[in-house]
């Protein structure tokens, strides 16, 4: 895989990257998630609300805030206030949003962290309360910001207080899982990739997964179970051809995601249509609701890509973070309690900054696969506003 395109083409890569990137608006952040099989490499999932900042090195934080000042270099901003999500109890995630906090004061702004009067029952001490006044936000303390930054991704909604708000809001609340389709970022990304690979001659399956969409669909209903392993049969009849073709022995598999999830919930396994017509009560209830009680009913059937990346002696993945389009740091995502064909995304798993140790070959194939993702990323945002 490291081979995949030949070195003496980097130029040219980074030429196409940069007319794709001219005509768009780059996300404030994000970050995407790898699977590295050996034989291929695939993004699996790419957020535009990332979490998991506290597990960035010291170093990466200082390339953070230097990435986040050149983004904001022309706007002049000073003030920064930053909405999190609005609720407290994942010690994780409050760690977060104060390593956010950190890496915004080391490059130079004022920032507070706030949450609207009508959460204040879900307030830690060092949080602020947020009020809207005149289309402005600010907190009660009397910061008034330039820029708002969301890490809330809006599973459900978007809560009325940030509607016709004056100052920039990034990334946009347009962007929450309440309207993102994880099929079509998918479909995008695959449109990317068919481009790509014609312009440097790579077979698009090196570099994307099978990703189906299934809509409409509830795990109770047998007739949406169905529906469902029609679609897993096709996308590993799909998968098992490239496999015939490539001489790969593994068994093909697939993902089922919920389509608006994220936080790794709504996520199951199947080898077979079989299987998923066998669901058992467990499965069945894990694919009924994700986050803030969202019922599932778009899924997505998404080839699984096995990984072959260890660390601690777990199962690993790579988790690329991004500022624009520029890596800020390269994590693994490690779990000891999964094999290598999981998701490794659950509340067992352990993140370790790798940044500082990836190099050579492989740095060049996660930047140049994580840099599709978030070029996927822009052009969807784009479609938002059309």
């Amino acid at each position: 895989m490291q081979n995949i395109i030949h070195p003496n083409l980097e130029k040219s890569v980074n030429n196409w990257f940069g007319a794709k990137f001219n005509s768009l608006k780059l996300p404030f952040y994000s970050s995407v998630d790898l699977r590295n099989s050996g034989y291929k490499i695939a993004p699996i999932d790419a957020n535009l609300f990332p979490s998991g900042f506290n597990n960035l090195s010291e170093v990466s934080k200082t390339t953070a805030a230097k990435l986040i000042k050149n983004y904001f270099e022309k706007k002049r901003y000073k003030k920064i206030l930053i909405i999190p999500e609005n609720y407290t109890r994942n010690k994780m995630y409050i760690e977060n949003v104060f390593t956010i906090e950190t890496v915004l004061r080391l490059a130079g702004f004022e920032t507070k962290i706030g949450l609207f009067y009508n959460e204040a029952s879900n307030l830690v001490e060092s949080y602020e309360t947020i009020v809207k006044e005149d289309s402005l936000l600010k907190t009660t303390s009397g910061l008034v910001p330039d820029v708002i930054i969301l890490n809330r991704d809006m599973t459900s909604h978007i809560p009325d207080a940030l509607e016709n708000i004056k100052q920039e809001i990034v990334p946009s609340p347009l962007y929450g899982w309440h309207s993102r389709q994880k099929f079509q970022y998918f479909k995008i990304y695959q449109e990317l990739v068919s481009e790509f690979c014609g312009e440097f001659k790579v077979d698009p399956w090196l570099i994307f997964a099978f990703t189906e969409s299934c809509k409409g669909v509830y795990f109770d209903d047998n007739s949406s179970l169905e529906t469902v392993a029609t679609k897993v049969d096709h996308v590993i009849s799909l998968v098992q051809k490239k496999y015939e073709e490539y001489k790969i022995k593994t068994q093909p598999y697939v993902f089922i995601k919920a389509s608006n999830g994220t936080y790794g919930m709504g996520i199951i396994t199947a080898t077979s249509g079989e299987e998923i017509l066998n669901l058992n009560k467990k499965k069945r209830h894990k694919m009924k609701k994700i986050k803030e009680g969202m019922k599932i009913n778009n899924v997505i059937i998404q080839e699984g890509v096995p990984t072959i990346d260890v660390f601690e002696r777990s199962p690993a993945e790579p988790l690329i973070y991004y500022v624009g389009n520029t890596p800020t740091c390269y994590l693994y995502r490690y779990n000891s309690r999964k094999d290598v064909y999981s998701s490794l995304n659950s509340t067992d798993c352990e993140f370790y900054d790798i940044s500082q140790a990836v190099e050579g070959k492989t740095l060049s194939l996660w930047s140049m696969i994580s840099k599709l993702a978030v070029l996927a990323l822009a052009v969807e945002m784009k479609s938002f506003h059309l």
